[in-house]
């Protein structure tokens, strides 16, 4: 921080949030300590960060958060780390003993314009299939021989998405090269712009089963359709859908009496998101008001929980 004036405004901005997020007052004070796992103010490349609520490489599952147009740790770092808050608290109320989520930021995200093409994607890939094996190797050191035993998941929102994509295809090539890669037990989607061409047409590159894959598409999300139909991107097939509203959900979104039991006999509830955003909403604004897919009390959230917990969803 002694630094921080000679540095410029986007460093500065980015730094700001990190700091915040990582305050124990930073976010609610229920949420575990924050770790700060990588970050770079080099405005070559960055800035970016990566930052985890709750410690990874103790953790019994650990879910990325990988986010879309615009998100950087200038712009959102301390919403990132929020909305990976927001996840935390609901896989613990879903039953995970120690839960690790982590805000990804960790590529320089697109423009609106730029997100029509897979440049940015493809240079976010690198960088978070990268990521994904430094830190498996660093949990390999912390946790020796117990890798297999925790549950990775990623989740992405709209041009996260096909970040994601790519970032499975380049583990699937190291893979298939004789690296010992990280197994991804589940991909959660929310606000998908699409699938490159080639993927969607061959997706066994990806290495995922897509029974593996969720995704949540809420009602009104324009942008999402927007970026697939001007990306040229070819929907996810064969993949679960994740709820985005309640059943027998009323104009506000709300549930009128219903919740949706789950296999294990728990019950799954929450009110429905609108939009293509991934928070857009505040105590302040009342309970009716609209929900983003990451803000808490979404049946979305509460479902996402579910399944990056490797628990299952309600019945058809």
């Amino acid at each position: 921080m002694r630094r921080r004036p000679e540095l410029g405004r986007r460093a500065r901005r980015a730094l700001d949030g990190v700091v915040h997020a990582l305050k124990p007052d930073g976010l609610d004070r229920c949420l575990p300590d924050r770790v700060l796992l990588e970050y770079s103010l080099d405005p070559k490349t960055g800035p970016v960060a990566v930052v985890a609520v709750g410690d990874p490489f103790t953790a019994t599952h650990v879910t990325w958060m990988v986010s879309g147009m615009g998100i950087r740790p200038e712009t959102a770092m301390w919403g990132a780390v929020n909305e990976a808050g927001n996840l935390w608290a609901a896989q613990r109320a879903a039953g995970a003993p120690r839960p690790a989520t982590i805000a990804w930021l960790g590529y320089r995200s697109p423009n609106a314009l730029a997100t029509l093409f897979d440049s940015p994607a493809r240079t976010g890939a690198r960088a978070l299939a990268d990521h994904l094996m430094r830190c498996q190797d660093q949990l390999r050191r912390a946790q020796p021989g117990a890798v297999p035993q925790v549950h990775l998941g990623l989740e992405a929102h709209s041009y996260g998405t096909v970040v994601a994509a790519y970032a499975l295809e380049l583990l699937q090539q190291r893979r298939q090269a004789g690296d010992a890669v990280p197994s991804v037990d589940v991909l959660v989607l929310a606000g998908a712009i699409g699938l490159p061409r080639r993927l969607a047409r061959e997706p066994a590159l990806m290495g995922m089963d897509p029974l593996r894959v969720y995704e949540a598409s809420a009602p009104q999300d324009r942008l999402a359709q927007i970026g697939r139909f001007s990306g040229r991107r070819l929907p996810w097939s064969g993949v679960h859908t994740l709820p985005v509203e309640p059943p027998a959900a009323g104009a506000q979104g709300r549930a009128r009496g219903a919740v949706e039991r789950t296999a294990d006999g728990s019950t799954l509830d929450g009110v429905a998101v609108r939009g293509h955003d991934t928070s857009r909403w505040s105590p302040q604004a009342g309970e009716d008001a609209p929900r983003g897919y990451r803000d808490p009390g979404t049946i979305t959230l509460a479902a996402t929980a579910r399944v990056t917990t490797g628990l299952p969803l309600p019945r058809a």
